[in-house]
Parts: C-alpha cells; sequence; structure tokens
C-alpha cells in the first residue's frame, strides 16, 4: 500500500515538471486531498488492527472456552454417566417398589376386607347383644317390680312372723307357768302315778288308773276326787285353755253285758266323768274341755306286761293354750 503511494507521488513530481501551473495545483490539491484519505485510511487500518487484535484476543478466550467446555463435556458426559446408571438404578428400584406395592396393595386390600367382614360380623353381633341387653333391662325391671313386690310381701310376712313369734312365746310362758302351778298344786303325786310334760307348746298331765279307779270301774273314787279337785283350782287361774281329757285301757278286752261292754265304753266313760269331776265345783268352763275315749289303740308302753298293761290303762288331759289369735293372725 505504501509504495503505490510512493510511485503516484513520483509519478506526480515528474508529471509537474511537465505540466502547467494550473495543472499543477489541481495535482497539489489532489495530492492533498489523497494524502488527507491515505491518513483516513491509516487511521482505519490501525483502528481495524486494533480490532484484528480484540478479535483474535477473543479468538483466544473463545478457544479455551471451548476447550473448558469440551472438558466440561466430557466431564458432564461422564456425570451423565453416572447420572444414567443412577437413574437406571432407580428405575429398577422404583419398578420392583412399585410391583411390590401393587402386591403389599392386594396383600392390603384382601386384608381390609377381611376387617369389614369382621367389623361388620362385630357390628351384627353387637346389635344382637343391644338387642338382648335392651329384653334382659326391660325383664329386670320387670323383675325389680317383682323383687320390690317380694320384698314388699316379705317385710309384711315377716311382720306377721314376728307377731306369731311374740303369740308364741306369751303361749310358751303360758304353758310353763301352767306346768309350774299344776306341778305345785299336785305335789307329791308325781313318780306315784302322774307325770306332767311340757312339749308341742302344750301340758301332758298323764295319771294312772289307780289314782283314779278302781279295777274295770269307771266311777272316779275319793282318792281321784281330791286329786282333780286340786287340778281343777290350779286350772281354774287359766282362761285360754282348750282341755281334752282322753281315756286309755289297756289290751286285754272287756265282756261286759251292762253299761260298760267293751274298751270304748270304759274309756269314755271315765273321761266323761273325770270332765264332770272337775267341773263340778270349780270355775272351769265345761265349753273349755272335751272328753275322749281312745280305748287300747293309743299306748305308751307294752300290753304284754302287767307293768305295761298299768301304765296304759291312764286318764291323759292335754291342755292346749288358746290359739284363736294365732288362727286369726294366720287367716289374714
Amino acid at each position: 500500500m505504501r509504495k503505490s503511494i510512493f510511485y503516484l507521488v513520483l509519478f506526480l513530481v515528474i508529471f509537474s515538471s511537465c505540466v502547467t501551473p494550473r495543472i499543477h495545483n489541481a495535482l497539489v490539491a489532489e495530492n492533498e486531498s489523497i494524502k488527507s484519505d491515505l491518513t483516513d485510511y491509516e487511521m482505519k487500518v490501525l483502528k481495524l488492527q486494533s480490532e484484528n487484535e480484540e478479535i483474535l484476543v477473543q479468538i483466544k478466550k473463545l478457544q479455551l472456552d471451548i476447550t473448558s467446555l469440551k472438558n466440561d463435556s466430557t466431564q458432564n458426559g461422564k456425570a451423565l454417566t453416572v447420572l444414567n446408571n443412577k437413574y437406571n438404578a432407580l428405575s429398577e428400584s422404583y419398578d420392583l417398589l412399585t410391583s411390590k406395592n401393587s402386591r403389599d396393595m392386594a396383600e392390603k386390600a384382601k386384608e381390609t376386607k377381611l376387617l369389614l367382614d369382621q367389623l361388620e360380623q362385630a357390628q351384627t353381633s353387637l346389635f344382637a347383644k343391644e338387642d338382648e341387653l335392651s329384653k334382659l333391662s326391660l325383664s329386670l325391671e320387670s323383675k325389680e317390680k317383682e323383687l320390690k313386690s317380694a320384698q314388699e310381701m316379705l317385710e309384711l310376712r315377716s311382720n306377721r312372723v314376728s307377731e306369731l313369734e311374740s303369740i308364741i312365746d306369751k303361749k310358751d310362758s303360758i304353758v310353763t307357768s301352767l306346768k309350774k302351778s299344776i306341778s305345785k298344786a299336785l305335789i307329791g303325786l308325781e313318780g306315784e302315778g302322774l307325770t306332767i310334760e311340757q312339749r308341742n307348746g302344750k301340758v301332758y298331765i298323764s295319771l294312772e288308773e289307780a289314782l283314779l279307779f278302781a279295777s274295770g270301774k269307771f266311777e272316779v273314787n275319793n282318792k281321784g276326787v281330791a286329786t282333780l279337785n286340786k287340778l281343777a283350782t290350779a286350772l281354774s287361774t287359766q282362761n285360754e285353755l282348750e282341755i281334752l281329757v282322753e281315756g286309755h285301757t289297756d289290751s286285754i278286752p272287756l265282756n261286759g253285758k251292762g253299761l260298760i261292754k267293751d274298751n270304748w265304753d270304759l274309756s269314755v266313760m271315765r273321761a266323761t266323768n273325770v270332765v264332770k269331776v272337775l267341773t263340778k265345783d270349780s270355775n272351769l268352763d265345761p265349753l273349755k274341755l272335751t272328753a275322749a275315749g281312745r280305748a287300747e289303740f293309743v299306748p305308751i308302753s307294752s300290753n304284754k306286761t302287767a307293768e305295761g298293761r298299768s301304765a296304759n290303762r291312764r286318764i291323759e288331759m292335754i291342755l292346749s293354750p288358746n290359739l284363736d289369735d294365732l288362727f286369726k293372725l294366720l287367716e289374714e
């Protein structure tokens, strides 16, 4: 470029020596213009060179970047491979887990269905138990009412039992007192054909035949009258007694042709005469006395011996407290 400008200037100098002043001026002006343009070109060349250097720097930087990127690409490729391997492993694990979860879910579904079936059965059973409980509750309520009624009835009966026990205690007290009074009135006769016993709430007085009658007779003798009068005196103070007088014989039959034909007649007549003696000169109420004959059918000893037959020939007096109050209470 510089050589071209030099030759051009040389040409102009040589040419100017051969041209007119006008042409010379024109050529000078043109030369100046060319110089100016040359300066501009040089500036542009410098600028281009500077830009070229910058571009070279950028190219080197780009080459470095490319090299770095290549290195990064290699590393990233390796990392990508690792990541791909991990991805594949995770994918396989996921598939395994998915398969396992599917199996587990199927098993859980079966277990859930079984539990639901059991729950339904339990609910059905619970409803049945609730119905049964409701019925039992109603039954219990009914039983409670029955129990309350029974308790009230029991209380009433308990009160009645208490009243009965009070009456019985009173009667027992009367019987005990009566036995003592009779024993006192007939003192000296016990063991001599007279026995006095207290049992079953009653007083039993047994008088052997020898204390009252001659053998085979039904009339009360003087000794017997005295004994019965003492007894009547002791009994006259008791207003609530029922007195049963029984005649008893042994088993030897009677063949009488008169008033007494057999042991029945003898036992009845003896009991009747004892009642007559008891009520003749005393305050005993005849309505409270009863005479009865038992013949030989209620022995207290064997009729095979003389002693036994003697014991069986007797008058028994059974003294019973008046139990009207007790019977009234029982009828309520």
